[in-house]
């Protein structure tokens, strides 16, 4: 399989190429056409899929997801479960790091949160580190904790929203230098459209 503009292939699942510049974004990036009706492509299609992103995403070891992939295969109503968490969440971190401010937002994200980071814990160690616990929910909480974290750490001024056509991909931008997720997908498309546009208008009538 070659990879495309948009995804790339990653332990034999088609995964969304990571733009965002943050685990994250990369997560809320996991479904492209957010304001299209009905929404675009959906990335996250099994709990396969969720636990495949946690380990492209640096926020799970392969070992893990590995193991954890053979055993949602014996829970496959559990696995169904934590993904339908998942989704719901990423919704609202995409919401709230988006519009920080809004109240209601921020409120429902804090619910959804709970639950997903019930089992965080420090890990003693000469540097202590925190550890989302495990089970089959160890890639919903590692997302969330990724999340949590970057609505708590990064400057939340400098997260856009890709204006491409079919997009809506968030990424990090501190330098204010981006206006899309990647000139290599949409930046390049907008461009071969505007040329398109203007050799229609150039035309005789």
């Amino acid at each position: 399989m070659v990879d495309g503009p948009y995804w790339v292939e990653f332990r034999g699942l088609v995964l969304p190429r990571p733009v965002g510049g943050h685990p994250a974004l990369d997560f809320v990036n996991t479904l492209a056409g957010w304001d299209d009706e009905p929404v675009g492509s959906e990335y996250l299609k099994s709990y396969a899929h969720l636990a495949a992103f946690a380990e492209q995403a640096g926020l799970l070891d392969s070992a893990s997801v590995a193991a954890l992939r053979r055993r949602a295969t014996s829970r496959p109503r559990d696995g169904e479960e934590i993904l339908v968490q998942a989704l719901a969440l990423r919704s609202r971190l995409r919401a709230v790091l988006l519009e920080p401010t809004d109240q209601r937002n921020l409120a429902t994200f804090s619910r959804l949160l709970r639950p997903a980071l019930a089992q965080l814990h420090l890990v003693p160690g000469d540097q202590p580190r925190w550890d989302v616990g495990g089970g089959l929910e160890r890639p919903l909480s590692a997302v969330a904790w990724a999340g949590a974290q970057a609505l708590t750490t990064l400057d939340l001024s400098a997260v856009h929203a890709c204006p491409g056509h079919e997009c809506g991909w968030v990424f990090f931008d501190p330098r204010g230098r981006r206006r899309w997720c990647s000139m290599r997908s949409c930046g390049n498309r907008a461009k071969v459209a505007a040329h398109a546009e203007r050799h229609r208008v150039d035309q005789p009538a």
